[in-house]
């Protein structure tokens, strides 16, 4: 099955958002064993858009089309899709029905806006949007699917899932002579894409149903595995044994495997301990902090946190002594230890994590230029320790690292760490 993408809108192609959407999409896609072709962009413009949908349809067997659907007047995608049909548009009296119901809920009346979204092309198939007012509609041209879907990402994935993927999966199952896939993602820290491609590319020969394949996302490296095989069961088989031979390889760089994300998993490992965890930050400005509480339910494991960014502060708040201050600068491993331990003794935690250093552009030593970073780790039964990293790029890059490479730190001391009966 050959799947493309096709996103509309000018804001799109001029760089006033970015388009998720496609992200989204190409994921939960990637999970039923397919790899989308294309994904195309095209403008607010009527001939650009009725082309694109034209050209799409000829290659693939299903095109998702997101964007376009709403009330104003430049949400003409449907009208592209009827251009590009050679049909009509009709006021569909499921859509307008859809409609009235929704602004009634609302206390809003119907305005010719709104009542531009019960016009779909004559001949498709609208499906109701349970978070939004623009239908789903969908449209056969040629011997392509083609799916209309709200631009807005809430209301996006609400469909794409809901609606549009498990088509899809109905339509794979009864493709004949089709081809089984089971795919996996290994989440990698602290290990750079060229050295993550050096230790697992020398096992593909062994697993030749295996695709490797490899992803950036800062300050991640992650690893993407494909079996294919005539079977289901073979497949999976197969990625089976190439992930346990990649993950043998990696070791403990690797901290998740698919949806998985960081902060959840290292709040998991602590809470599963019954550990507890505060930081003091000084050039990330907060962002482990923000890191850890974007996770629901945080607080069973997270103390607080203090952003201690001046001197003054950093003896304020977390207890810094001002001669180790005087001594040894702000920026140095005796004042990132003693940030650590001051924030967790302050907080009643198991552990505290510190982090200081120059995340630029300004500042920085000969002895400690800019991108130096300090990270600091204390916890009740340990020596308290300290690793000094040296960072490239700029200022968001830096500090990004920074607050990946603290809390890797912690992870790092959990696995190694003996577990009480």
């Amino acid at each position: 099955m050959r799947v493309e993408l096709l996103c509309t809108g000018d804001e799109l192609v001029t760089g006033l958002i970015t388009d998720t959407n496609s992200t989204y999409l190409e994921a939960r896609l990637f999970d039923l064993g397919v790899k989308v072709a294309r994904v195309t962009l095209v403008g607010d413009v009527r001939p650009d858009i009725t082309g694109a949908l034209l050209e799409a349809s000829a290659r693939a067997d299903v095109v998702i089309v997101s964007g376009g659907l709403g009330p104003t007047a430049d949400d003409f995608t449907l009208e592209c899709a009827a251009a590009a049909a050679g049909v009509s548009m009709e006021e569909d009296a499921r859509v307008l029905g859809w409609l009235k119901e929704r602004y009634a809920a609302r206390g809003m009346a119907l305005n010719p806006g709104a009542l531009r979204m019960a016009r779909i092309p004559a001949g498709t198939e609208p499906v109701r949007n349970p978070q939004g007012s623009a239908p789903l509609v969908i449209q056969q041209l040629g011997r392509a699917h083609l799916f209309f879907l709200p631009g807005v990402p809430r209301e996006y994935r609400a469909l794409v899932d809901g609606e549009v993927l498990p088509r899809v999966r109905t339509w794979l199952a009864a493709e004949p002579g089709r081809t089984f896939r089971a795919f996996r993602l290994l989440r990698t820290v602290r290990l750079p894409e060229s050295v993550l491609n050096e230790r697992v590319m020398p096992l593909a020969p062994s697993h030749p149903r295996v695709v490797f394949g490899f992803r950036t996302h800062a300050p991640e490296n992650h690893l993407k595995l494909m079996a294919e095989a005539p079977t289901q069961a073979e497949a999976d088989a197969a990625l089976a044994a190439a992930e346990a031979a990649c993950r043998l390889a990696l070791g403990t760089h690797v901290y998740g495997a698919d949806s998985s994300e960081y902060a959840p998993v290292l709040l998991e490992l602590l809470a599963r301990r019954g550990h507890s965890l505060a930081v003091a930050e000084s050039c990330t400005g907060g962002l482990v902090a923000q890191e850890l509480t974007a996770v629901p339910g945080s607080s069973q494991v997270f103390i607080g946190g203090a952003v201690a960014y001046s001197e003054k502060m950093k003896s304020a708040w977390v207890g810094v002594p001002p001669d180790i201050l005087e001594k040894h600068s702000a920026v140095s491993s005796q004042t990132a230890l003693a940030m650590a331990e001051g924030v967790r003794a302050a907080c009643g935690a198991t552990f505290g994590l510190s982090v200081t250093g120059y995340a630029g552009p300004g500042g920085g030593t000969p002895e400690d230029p800019v991108g130096t970073v300090y990270c600091g780790l204390a916890g009740l039964g340990m020596e308290p320790r300290c690793e000094r990293i040296s960072l490239s790029g700029d200022r968001d890059r830096v500090r990004l690292f920074a607050a990946s490479h603290v809390l890797e730190m912690l992870r790092l001391h959990l696995l190694a760490a003996p577990v009480s009966p």
